[in-house]
C-alpha cells in the first residue's frame, strides 16, 4: 500500500492506520486521527478472516495498537481465544512491540511467547478510506524454535466480512501477497461479548474522566 485518501503513505499514517478504530482516552490510547467523528471502539480492527491455520484462525481476535510511553514507541496486543483439548474457549494475550520498517506501511514486530522470541515483519496491504476493512500479511519466524511462519489476517469494524462493494479491490491486494481469496478461512466472532479488553501495555497518562 503506497498512499491512503489520494495521499502518499507516511510512516504516521500507517501507524495511525494499525490504531484504526480504537478510541480508549482513559485507557491511554485516543482515537486515530484517521478515525475522524466516526464512534470508535475499544479495539482497532476485528478479525474476520485470515489465512494460516496455525495463527490466524482463533476465534474472536480483537487488534489492539496504541502507543507506549516513550517517543515513537508502539505496542500491538491481540485478544483473542483458543479452544482447549477438553473443548473449552479461554480467552488469551500477546504484548508485541513494534517498530517502523524503512517503507511506510512495513513494521517489525517482536514478541516473547514461553521464552521464544518471535519477530515478524508485517506490510499494510490495502485500507479502505473509510475503515471498512484494513489487510495485513506478515511473516516471521521464532529462530531458537526452528520455526519460520507467514499469514494474514482481514480486520474490520465488526469482525463481518466487507461487503459486495470491497471484494474486487480485496481480492487485488490479495493477489498482490500470492495469496488467491479462496485460501481465506473466515473467523467465529459469534460470541466475543465478554472479551477482556483491558489494555496491559505500557501506555501514556490515561486522559483524565470529565
Amino acid at each position: 500500500m503506497t498512499s491512503f485518501r489520494g495521499m502518499p503513505l507516511t510512516h504516521g499514517t500507517a501507524e495511525e492506520l494499525f490504531f484504526g478504530w480504537l478510541d480508549e482516552p482513559r485507557q491511554g490510547a485516543p482515537r486515530s486521527t484517521v478515525l475522524g467523528d466516526r464512534t470508535g471502539k475499544p479495539y482497532s480492527w476485528l478479525v474476520a478472516a485470515g489465512k494460516n491455520p496455525a495463527y490466524d484462525y482463533f476465534p474472536c481476535q480483537h487488534q489492539l495498537y496504541y502507543r507506549g510511553r516513550g517517543q515513537g514507541q508502539v505496542w500491538y496486543e491481540p485478544v483473542f481465544k483458543v479452544v482447549t483439548l477438553d473443548g473449552r474457549e479461554v480467552w488469551r494475550r500477546r504484548v508485541y512491540r513494534v517498530r517502523r520498517g524503512k517503507v511506510p506501511g512495513t513494521f517489525h514486530l517482536s514478541v516473547l511467547d514461553n521464552g521464544v522470541t518471535s519477530n515478524e515483519f508485517w506490510r499494510i496491504l490495502d485500507c479502505d478510506e473509510d475503515l471498512g476493512f484494513c489487510l495485513f500479511y506478515y511473516s516471521g519466524a521464532a529462530s531458537a524454535a526452528g520455526l519460520s511462519y507467514s499469514g494474514a489476517v482481514l480486520g474490520t469494524p465488526d469482525g463481518h466480512m466487507p461487503g459486495p462493494q470491497h471484494m474486487d479491490r480485496l481480492n487485488v491486494a490479495l493477489r498482490r501477497a500470492g495469496i488467491e481469496p479462496w485460501e481465506l478461512s473466515y473467523v467465529k466472532n459469534d460470541d466475543c461479548a465478554d472479551a477482556p479488553l483491558r489494555i496491559t501495555g505500557p501506555v501514556a497518562a490515561p486522559a483524565l474522566a470529565a
